[in-house]
């Protein structure tokens, strides 16, 4: 398993704290809080990630702390992977409204699920 890294997290953070990802990027981040939470890791840096959740000194600085949870914690480690592939999808997936209401100009593609 590679390991996991502050730049990865940091990356999947910003758009999950600051409310970009919608409902299911808000419950990741709930998840993830918890995790940290649970393992007693980054509270400080919880708290300032929360308080300006789009500043990326304060996202690597609760990254970084994860990280060095994951080196030293096998199992930590396991479940920060599993959390950065659920929460990547998250993150790559475009939340789309079903209809456009105003106009268009060029082309509008929808993703598929």
């Amino acid at each position: 398993m590679e390991p996991v890294t502050s730049a990865a997290l940091a990356a999947t953070v910003v758009p999950l704290a600051t409310g970009a990802a919608g409902a299911p990027g808000t419950a990741a981040w709930a998840a993830l809080a918890e995790f940290a939470a649970r393992h007693d890791v980054g509270g400080p840096e919880l708290d300032a990630v929360d308080d300006a959740p789009g500043d990326p000194a304060r996202v690597a600085a609760f990254a970084d702390a994860l990280t060095a949870l994951a080196d030293r914690d096998p199992e930590a480690a396991a479940w920060l992977h599993r959390w950065l592939s659920d929460a990547d999808r998250i993150v790559d997936v475009p939340h789309l409204p079903q209809t456009v209401t105003d106009p268009v100009s060029g082309s509008v593609t929808r993703p598929q699920a």
